[in-house]
């Protein structure tokens, strides 16, 4: 899970722009972050926690960790705050339309929110912030691109002409796109999720080994270290992510797909996603391929982009 420590890194510099002292969240599959935002802009402080397992489907557990993660800034007086949130999001009416991961169906997330912190609330989605930031923050960023996040699941941000597509909230849930591929346990057809995403990542490995894993990165430590289970997996999971690319280019044609999540630094992950996408194309728009500049904090950022919006 993403530290403090790496946030305050990864924002140093960073200019939200003047406005309220707020408070952003990033409510991600396994993890939550959160950060304060000075008047000036700046980020001045982070938390992070683990993300509560949902009993229902109004998310009131992921409520009750984002009034914890306010109070852990009880000595400063928020006044705004933006959650940015997985899943199908409806982001007009602050609606959690779904979340597979997280349970939630049809919650008011931001009524709900706005009643317990008893400030004005934005919610957004996760992978949609996280694009907007790097649309808007990073360099030679390109009209036409598409954010995909490796995370619990997989998902998009997707821009088009310099404008960020919506759909209302439907938009960027490429991680279902079907692909094809063959693996050590024969031919795997289905989304590319079941395969390439970090939860998959760790579960297959988990079945093929009968070894438990903490997680993807423990998959990636394994293939470094010559396992050859591990090499399998993550080779898998690379393909699919090049086929998965290879529709995308073939759909809206992005100058440029940025990866981003923990699973983005992977040596020769993105490269060998860029070979799978190319072995599948053939006269169309070639995408740059690369990792994207802000980490596993844009999401945060992008949270905090959404306190300014109002202004």
């Amino acid at each position: 899970m993403t530290t403090r420590d790496e946030i305050l890194a990864v924002a140093e510099g960073v200019d939200l722009g003047p406005g309220p002292v707020a408070l952003a969240v990033d409510v991600g599959g396994t993890g939550l972050k959160a950060a304060l935002i000075d008047s000036s802009g700046r980020i001045a402080d982070a938390r992070t926690a683990p993300t509560p397992t949902c009993a229902g489907t109004d998310g009131a557990e992921v409520i009750d960790a984002v009034a914890r993660l306010r109070d852990a800034f009880a000595h400063t007086a928020v006044t705004s705050a933006a959650v940015v949130v997985p899943g199908i999001v409806d982001e007009a009416t602050g609606t959690g339309i779904h979340s597979a991961n997280l349970g939630w169906q049809d919650a008011p997330l931001r009524a709900l929110l706005t009643e317990r912190l008893s400030i004005e609330v934005t919610v957004g989605h996760d992978v949609r912030a996280a694009g907007r930031a790097e649309f808007d923050l990073a360099e030679a960023m390109p009209p036409d691109a598409v954010i995909l996040t490796l995370g619990t699941g997989i998902a998009a941000a997707v821009r088009i002409d310099g404008r960020i597509v919506s759909a209302g909230g439907y938009a960027g849930e490429v991680g279902f796109t079907e692909v094809a591929v063959e693996t050590a346990d024969g031919l795997f057809r289905g989304p590319a999720e079941h395969i390439a995403s970090a939860a998959a990542i760790s579960r297959r490995y988990a079945e093929r080994s009968g070894r438990d894993v903490t997680g993807s990165l423990a998959v990636l430590e394994a293939a470094q270290a010559g396992d050859p289970i591990a090499q399998a997996v993550l080779a898998e999971a690379v393909e699919a992510l090049g086929a998965m690319c290879a529709q995308i280019v073939a759909v809206i044609a992005p100058q440029a797909i940025v990866f981003g999540g923990g699973l983005s630094g992977a040596a020769g992950l993105l490269d060998g996603v860029e070979t799978a996408m190319r072995s599948r194309l053939g006269f169309h728009r070639v995408p740059r391929i690369r990792r994207a500049r802000l980490g596993s904090a844009a999401g945060l950022i992008g949270a905090g982009l959404l306190t300014r919006d109002s202004l």
